[in-house]
């Protein structure tokens, strides 16, 4: 009877383990796949933005080695001869983006891979203005994404990391691009960025434009005479050299090129045999086409986007080539926080001097900035705790109240998710409101909002669900990719699951 029973027991036992053995397999098996599967969606999916805000401003208005398989002198074509590059405005010649209406507000990316830093730095800025996009790896001799759908374009601009993934397509898939820039309106914006396998002279496939690369330049300007020019101010100048050896400049003598940004030679004799013309000293290193050469608009780029100048030119870029579909506002809102403006060990606080300093450094930004004024954060509990120079120094912070912004932290400058009793936490927030009523701070930053103006409520619990969505909001701002991150988490924690349970298998049979 015993032995039958103890019979039983190791049959249950080694199902039982049969049944664990494949319940850990299926949760492997399934690991596996939803790694796979996220790893497809992140690096395939279309990253498309949300609809982006409308601007607050009037946005809407108006000879050597070959790069690709020609060489030989580029003719003038139809354009015709033009005098150097650097001219004052011309009158009357100013060419506007063909209407591209009849695309949809989104921009193709083709980039050399994922990883490219380059692309990476295009996303990022197109991220950053809330533009929408999608990224293509540069198809050499391959499939062209769709392009068009009900007779309506896809996209309303094109971006090439490396032109010359551009210029040398196949002529099936370069015909069709042209065709549908041509057709739609749609312009093309190209980076070439030298490496050590790049030639100093070249001309580029298909256009009437050399390529002179591996150059060190200095003194960049503005030409005040680019019709892209919107957020950048013309007229400048940077005095000194420019990063790198690795610059490229563009030369042609088509009337279609208009060059945006000029820069001299860090030597003279560099290139001398463009010749003694004072003009001539000056060097296009980004260069807007007018369309004239074959009716499609396009901004090319002698470097990458490492330049911060290069990064407002590529702003604007955009938008003259979408029409001002795709720009940003020219109001800038500037707001400098002073946390814990009376938190510090003696001898680290503010002192008479320092405030000074501070209303000076005020006063200079004002000049720049209009109404410009500092937000100070404060915690009332350590008013007057330092030295007699420093308690001297809150004094004058008082005196000066009206001269700045203020925002509260709590009263103990302890965070608000450290308390674990709701009443110490209004009780803190209140002590801080008091203080700043008694010093008669009125002047409070937006910040208020979530520091003192929950006593506005009726409960603390109602001031604190509309903070949480508050924060809910700016948080799925901040990361669109969200479901990515789910995606993640979830696998992180089936292969948590796995693991626990491939220990509790060995603990069970060993």
């Amino acid at each position: 009877m015993v032995g039958s029973g103890l019979g039983v027991w190791k049959l249950m036992r080694g199902v039982r383990q049969l049944e664990l053995h494949r319940l850990i397999l299926a949760l492997i098996i399934f690991c596996l796949l939803s790694m796979a599967f996220l790893a497809y969606y992140v690096s395939n999916s279309p990253k498309i933005k949300e609809a982006p805000p409308l601007p607050f401003s009037d946005c809407g208005g108006g000879g050597g080695i070959s790069l690709g398989v020609s060489t030989g002198d580029a003719e003038g074509g139809p354009g015709g001869q033009r005098a150097p590059l650097f001219l004052p405005p011309r009158q009357g010649q100013l060419h506007h983006v063909k209407d591209n209406l009849k695309t949809e507000p989104v921009v193709l990316v083709f980039v050399e891979s994922i990883y490219s830093q380059l692309g990476q730095e295009i996303v990022a800025i197109l991220e950053s203005s809330r533009f929408h996009y999608r990224t293509e790896i540069a198809p050499g001799k391959g499939d062209m994404p769709t392009l068009t759908e009900r007779n309506r374009g896809r996209y309303t601009l094109i971006i090439y990391e490396n032109v010359l993934k551009y210029v040398n397509l196949d002529s099936w898939n370069r015909d069709l691009l042209d065709k549908y820039c041509a057709e739609y309106g749609v312009g093309v914006i190209g980076f070439f960025k030298a490496n050590e396998n790049s030639p100093f002279s070249a001309q580029l496939k298909g256009f009437p434009l050399y390529l002179h690369s591996h150059l060190g330049l200095r003194d960049y300007r503005i030409n005040p005479a680019a019709p892209l020019l919107y957020i950048t101010k013309p007229n400048q100048m940077e005095q000194g050299s420019l990063p790198g050896d690795d610059w490229t400049i563009f030369q042609s003598n088509h009337s279609t090129y208009e060059p945006v940004l000029l820069a001299r030679t860090k030597t003279s004799d560099t290139l001398a045999h463009f010749g003694p013309s004072p003009l001539r000293a000056l060097h296009a290193t980004v260069i807007q086409d007018l369309g004239l050469h074959d009716g499609i608009q396009r901004v090319l780029f002698g470097n990458n986007l490492n330049y911060w100048l290069h990064k407002l030119v590529f702003v604007d870029a955009i938008a003259y080539l979408t029409g001002k579909r795709l720009c940003l506002s020219l109001d800038r809102h500037i707001l400098v926080d002073v946390d814990d403006i009376f938190v510090g060990k003696e001898g680290t606080r503010m002192k008479v001097s320092d405030v000074e300093a501070l209303l000076n450094t005020q006063n200079k930004l004002r000049a720049l900035v209009p109404n410009f004024t500092f937000n100070l954060g404060f915690s009332g509990k350590f008013y007057h705790t330092g030295t007699d120079e420093e308690d001297q120094g809150d004094d004058m912070l008082l005196q000066h109240r009206m001269d700045f912004w203020w925002f509260p932290h709590m009263w103990s400058h302890m965070q608000p998710h450290l308390f674990h009793n709701v009443s110490v936490l209004a009780e803190q927030m209140r002590l801080n409101k008091v203080f700043a009523q008694v010093g008669n701070i009125i002047t409070l930053g937006s910040l208020t909002i979530w520091k003192l103006d929950f006593l506005e409520y009726s409960s603390l619990q109602q001031w604190s669900r509309i903070v949480l969505h508050d924060i809910a909001v700016f948080v799925m701002h901040l990361f669109p990719r969200w479901r990515q991150c789910v995606w993640l988490a979830v696998w992180l924690f089936l292969c948590c699951v796995c693991l626990c349970c491939f220990l509790l298998l060995e603990s069970t049979l060993f």
